[in-house]
């Protein structure tokens, strides 16, 4: 990551380190550069890692903690302003600033669920589930009052979002947050690249009620960590994301059976 410093009322420099650990399977590689870039920071906009009103850092700050030239990065961001995410402004507090938020409709959802293998997606929600086990665990561990807060305020956020899109997000960021809790650095950037693959996979018509329930299995994960019970941390969180891996799973299975019936 580059060493320039992130300028007073831009986004944090936790934030970006946050993008840069956004990670992709290799089909990717099939796409330019710009557009490399434009997906990472539209999946990083998708789960929460930066949030509509908020100010990108210049462009030469940017590109460098991303690791590619400033030419690259603007054809990122045009990419970006093509599809209503980032508008740049002119003047006084100009640059460029979050504008929008990434929408996933349940049709997208479907076509994503069609096209994984069965195997895959079970490997996907196992490595979700393990390691944001084993992030609550360690956050059991080692987290002091100030992380029980922090991760107390994203349940809070999830338990009063609405709309697919704001469920997507403050999900991933409850996830990515047990990471932060449980001080792992190596975890949180593992729990930022599942969850830029399985947010876009969750909250589509078929986990309608879900929010209620899962609301309730986070305040469980933290009164756990809380009061410092690792086991019961990590066994809640596993518990959690089978409940939601079975919803995936079950609908995958039954894409694919409509599918079949219909050939």
């Amino acid at each position: 990551m580059g060493e320039r410093a992130v300028e007073e009322g831009f986004v944090s420099a936790r934030a970006l380190e946050m993008v840069t650990q956004v990670r992709f399977p290799g089909h990717l590689e099939a796409f330019g550069r710009p557009e490399q870039v434009s997906r990472q920071l539209e999946a990083a906009i998708g789960i929460g890692i930066l949030n509509s009103g908020e100010r990108l850092p210049p462009e030469a700050v940017l590109a460098e903690h991303l690791g590619v030239s400033p030419l690259t990065l603007r054809q990122a961001l045009a990419l970006l302003r093509s599809k209503g995410l980032v508008d740049t402004r002119r003047g006084r507090g100009g640059g460029s600033y979050v504008s929008g938020q990434v929408h996933v409709s349940n049709a997208q959802i479907e076509e994503r669920l069609r096209v994984l293998g069965t195997d895959d997606l079970r490997d996907l929600i196992d490595l979700a589930g393990s390691g944001a086990g084993a992030a609550a665990r360690l956050a059991a561990a080692r987290a002091d009052d100030q992380d029980i807060r922090r991760i107390g305020d994203l349940a809070r956020r999830f338990a009063g979002a609405s709309g697919s899109g704001e469920l997507r997000r403050a999900d991933s960021r409850f996830h990515i947050g047990l990471g932060v809790a449980g001080q792992s650095r190596r975890l949180t950037a593992l729990l930022i690249q599942v969850q830029a693959e399985l947010a876009p996979l969750s909250w589509g018509d078929s986990w309608e009620g879900r929010q209620a329930r899962a609301a309730d299995e986070h305040g469980a994960i933290i009164a756990a960590m809380a009061e410092g019970k690792p086991e019961e941390a990590e066994q809640l969180t596993l518990a959690h994301f089978e409940e939601e891996g079975i919803l995936l799973i079950n609908q995958h299975l039954a894409l694919l059976t409509t599918e079949s019936e219909t050939v």
